[in-house]
């Protein structure tokens, strides 16, 4: 069996995610600014970013998990009957 990636993603998308919570904030505070130029819908489109990237984040950590547990079963040696 090959061995699991050694870039399996989860700093990238819990940053990114983050990063989107960050924006949302930021958004949500210049609302009134936001709102003059008819340009709310940024905020939504960075709480979409932010769902996504918790939907993510655990994809790939249910991912990374499971390569690790297919590698180390792989690696331990089978105790079958002598």
């Amino acid at each position: 069996m090959p061995d699991p990636p050694q870039a399996d993603g989860v700093l990238a998308v819990s940053v990114g995610t983050v990063l989107w919570g960050l924006a949302v904030l930021v958004l949500l505070a210049f609302r009134g600014r936001l709102e003059d130029h008819d340009a709310t819908w940024w905020i939504w489109v960075a709480v979409a970013g932010f769902g996504l990237g918790v939907f993510g984040t655990w994809y790939v950590r249910r991912r990374r998990d499971a390569y690790r547990a297919a590698h180390k079963s792989a690696a331990e040696p089978s105790t079958g009957p002598s």
